[in-house]
């Protein structure tokens, strides 16, 4: 997974229940979307140790395509956070108030990945040897 600043991580939520290992991927409950700013950014750039996990709490972010049978839960709010395990794992959890409901995405593999501007650096060479050919 390519995290980028400033653009949007969306991830698909499930009913956490006896159910949720034979759910079909395409079919989510709901989708959970949050916008990558610098400080969530860094915050997904650590790698916890293999036996720990950090939570990051979501402030800003929208719940979309719920399904509506599960539109009533929501109403009274609801409490989302990223967590991430070793791998590093990402994965998150939606928790309606009042409700005795969990929502999770399944884990994602992730390596965050930079542009260090190497490459450009690479093409401005190819482009200035191409000239003097």
């Amino acid at each position: 997974m390519e995290l980028q600043e400033n653009t949007p991580l969306t991830l698909p939520l499930f009913q956490l229940n006896e159910q949720l290992e034979n759910r079909d991927i395409e079919s989510p409950d709901m989708q959970l979307s949050v916008n990558l700013t610098s400080d969530l950014l860094a915050n997904l750039c650590q790698n916890p140790a293999p036996e720990q996990s950090m939570s990051i709490p979501l402030e800003d972010y929208a719940v979309t395509d719920i399904e509506a049978s599960f539109t009533a839960a929501l109403n009274d709010g609801h409490q989302a956070q990223l967590i991430l395990n070793h791998g590093p794992v990402l994965s998150a959890v939606l928790s309606p108030v009042g409700e005795e409901m969990l929502f999770v995405s399944p884990p994602v593999d992730m390596m965050p990945t930079f542009d260090l501007g190497l490459d450009d650096e690479d093409d401005e060479e190819d482009e200035e040897t191409a000239k003097n050919s």
